[in-house]
């Protein structure tokens, strides 16, 4: 992904809807089960441009907003009494889009993505957030990707009178500059 992205998660939503996650909630108590969000959330974004904003439901009489400690683009926002997260999250997209941000939201809440896509939002499934949060960082994505591809270059395995996979394979473009990035492709996850 090019640019850096509002990503708007339907907490509670989440939680319910990644086993992991439940069973935190179901054996510690709503608050282990947002701490155990919180912290897969942190690990997967930190090291990103992406702004990730997590919306739980709250009974306040008014909106509260934290940071999220350990992840400079993180808040936590509880609704005030009265508004649901669903409501906050539909809202809040309208604003980012409104500003000419990229914006997905993340919910199976169907009402969530109909009202956020309404709006010119991305939408993303649970089930593709908790895909996300269960890859490894990046920079080891990238270390594993160079070792598999040093194993299927080399030469061991291969049939001695075989010539043609003998001759090293080139790829076009310049093998000094790194690979143009590419757009996100048709049906692949906005998060």
């Amino acid at each position: 992904m090019a640019g850096a992205r509002v990503i708007l998660v339907d907490g509670y939503n989440v939680i319910r809807n990644t086993p992991a996650l439940a069973r935190a909630e179901q054996t510690g108590g709503l608050l282990s089960g947002r701490e155990a969000l919180l912290a897969r959330l942190i690990a997967t974004y930190r090291h990103t441009r992406h702004q990730v904003v997590v919306v739980f439901d709250g009974a306040r009489t008014h909106e509260s907003r934290e940071t999220l400690h350990g992840f400079a683009g993180g808040l936590i926002i509880y609704s005030r009494a009265g508004e649901s997260a669903d409501e906050v999250i539909v809202r809040l997209a309208a604003e980012a889009r409104g500003r000419g941000e990229a914006v997905s939201v993340v919910s199976d809440d169907r009402e969530i993505r109909d009202g956020a896509g309404g709006h010119g939002a991305d939408t993303a499934r649970v089930g593709d957030l908790q895909r996300r949060m269960s890859e490894p960082p990046r920079h080891l994505r990238k270390r594993f990707a160079g070792r598999i591809a040093a194993r299927q270059s080399s030469p061991a395995g291969k049939d001695d009178g075989d010539e043609d996979d003998a001759r090293p394979r080139r790829d076009k473009g310049n093998p000094r500059r790194a690979p143009r990035k590419r757009g996100r492709r048709q049906g692949q996850s906005p998060i």
